[in-house]
């Protein structure tokens, strides 16, 4: 199958996909997910592009290493969704991965499909769409670096959105009563980070200071165990994420 005769994405197309390790998440088991025995990392690498193949071998970290792995073996299966069939070498030399001068990856054989990624320690995530977007996904962690980070990316309507009173013990440790509330910081943080991804500016745009309240684009983050993920899109449409179930190992 050419890259012509999968779908035409038009431009409310939307599709977020979302994996987890099981064998470390913290997951409360409300929302609904998918448990699938083909999608392990031995799978995913299986079914690499080779130009992918080569990029993950030369990760010297072996936990990114398969966090970029399962991340890939996401928008694979956002490419199979809309009818390509991934398991033919050709098709990726008919998309065209590219990147832009910024690193954002797009498909020159196919400027229609839209498409953004992200990992964590035990988490991956992409978004599909027929416009452009951008994704991120994140872990809740309470540590004391989490004001210094925010005094000097967050507006200070969004700092004052993350404080919290410390309680005793955290004020006797390290935090000097001052205290950002984790996940409202992971939030804040996530849908900056989607937003950086969907104008291509990445970690550069996030320095710059801007209100996410602010943006000429939407953008939308929930909660999942101990991570936050979120999307931005021009306009967002409702999101129903894929949520899988695996082994990153």
């Amino acid at each position: 199958m050419s890259v012509d005769s999968a779908r035409e994405l038009t431009p409310d197309y939307l599709k977020v996909y979302i994996a987890y390790n099981r064998e470390t998440a913290r997951i409360d088991g409300s929302e609904q997910h998918i448990s699938d025995t083909l999608y392990t990392y031995d799978g995913i690498y299986s079914r690499l592009p080779g130009f992918r193949r080569e990029r993950a071998d030369k990760l010297t970290n072996p936990a990114v290493r398969r966090q970029s792995v399962m991340a890939f073996g996401l928008l694979i299966m956002g490419l199979e969704d809309i009818g390509f069939d991934t398991s033919d070498p050709s098709i990726w030399d008919e998309l065209a991965f590219a990147t832009t001068e910024h690193g954002k990856p797009y498909f020159a054989g196919r400027r229609d499909i839209h498409f953004s990624l992200s990992h964590t320690q035990g988490a991956v995530m992409c978004a599909v769409s027929g416009a452009e977007t951008g994704c991120d996904i994140d872990s809740i962690r309470n540590r004391s670096s989490l004001y210094s980070v925010a005094r000097k990316v967050f507006t200070p309507r969004e700092l004052a959105f993350c404080m919290r009173t410390p309680t005793l013990d955290e004020e006797m440790e390290f935090y000097n009563g001052i205290c950002i509330d984790p996940e409202a910081f992971c939030h804040i943080w996530t849908r900056k980070e989607a937003y950086a991804k969907y104008t291509g500016e990445g970690l550069a745009e996030i320095m710059t200071g801007f209100d996410i309240d602010g943006i000429d684009a939407t953008v939308h983050s929930e909660g999942l165990g101990h991570y936050v993920w979120a999307v931005c899109a021009p306009t967002l449409m409702a999101v129903y994420p894929t949520i899988l179930s695996t082994s990153f190992s």
